[in-house]
């Protein structure tokens, strides 16, 4: 019988700091393009009887010793029942035997993981001096990639757009409690214009920012297409440079698909983060992130929560 760690939202939470996720995330994405991991074919499909998407994201570190998935995904309407949109949880396993060893909350690893991600892109590709951040799009994964900024860039203004005008407004005023200039853009133009950083998180399936509005020395970070059929952005000029998370997904699932072929691609994310290739090189130049979301991302912070929680003997256990 298994005895299984169940590591719940509270306790996930407090276990995990940004600057160890976001140096965790970063490690992956060097091992992944330096074949030192391998991320497994992943579901992601739609339920259209329950306006949802189901996915599944699995993976291996060969270093670390450490296999698992995600399961879960996006269930649009859950707002009306009180619930989030995003329901996910994350399974370890042993690598020796396959047993499962490690059960956790999945919508706090998903949330701090993705803008771990956001934020190791900027490091690389945005100017080091942003001060100017536009959000399109308003929910718990846009707070998660302002936060995640916060960390790296002397950001003095927000400025948000989303749909929903309530939503924007409530996240603006949050944003002003942080002591930061922020306000509301009535068009997504507005908001996009005069940014350094713009980063989108919409689950649109039909584009809400074109590229061509991106200022000179602009960085964009494309975090919410995910999903065949899912855009964000309309690439109507091609930005300087073009590097996505792993160009099979982001083909298929993410910004890119449809949009451009594999020689436009300037390089995938674990290429710069493992100096393989340059990240921005001229304050002039225009770059764009498309994430699609790794697996690795998931499996690497999860073990290492999983570890720390160990460390610490906390979480509790069950048989199964």
């Amino acid at each position: 019988m298994a005895k299984v760690l169940v590591i719940n939202q509270g306790l996930f939470q407090e276990l995990v700091n940004f600057q160890e996720v976001m140096e965790t995330v970063e490690t992956a994405f060097t091992q992944f393009a330096q074949s030192r991991s391998v991320v497994f074919p992943s579901v992601r499909e739609r339920i259209e009887e329950h306006n949802g998407i189901y996915s599944i994201k699995s993976s291996y570190l060969i270093e670390e010793g450490a296999i698992g998935l995600k399961t879960g995904g996006f269930w649009n309407d859950n707002w009306k029942k009180g619930k989030t949109n995003h329901q996910s949880v994350m399974l370890l396993l042993s690598p020796e035997t396959g047993e499962p060893i490690c059960l956790l909350d999945a919508n706090s690893l998903t949330a701090i993981r993705t803008a771990a991600a956001g934020a190791v892109a900027a490091k690389y590709l945005a100017l080091p001096e942003s001060r100017t951040v536009s959000l399109i799009g308003a929910g718990i994964q846009a707070r998660a990639q302002l936060e995640g900024l916060l960390h790296l860039f002397p950001l003095e203004k927000v400025t948000v757009y989303s749909r929903t005008q309530a939503s924007a407004a409530r996240l603006v005023e949050e944003i002003r409690q942080k002591g930061l200039q922020a306000e509301q853009a009535e068009t997504p133009r507005e908001a996009v214009d005069s940014s350094d950083i713009v980063v989108t998180t919409t689950p649109a399936f039909s584009p809400v920012i074109k590229t061509s509005w991106l200022q000179k020395g602009a960085h964009l970070n494309a975090m919410g297409s995910d999903t065949s059929g899912k855009r964000e952005v309309e690439l109507d000029r091609l930005p300087d440079k073009i590097v996505c998370d792993l160009w099979e997904q982001a083909s298929h699932l993410g910004e890119l698909q449809g949009q451009l072929s594999r020689d436009s691609l300037f390089a995938e994310i674990g290429q710069i983060t493992g100096k393989e290739l340059p990240g921005r090189q001229t304050p002039s130049e225009i770059t764009m992130f498309d994430s699609t979301g790794l697996a690795i991302q998931d499996l690497s912070v999860a073990q290492f929560v999983y570890r720390k929680a160990m460390e610490e003997q906390r979480g509790i256990y069950v048989d199964l």
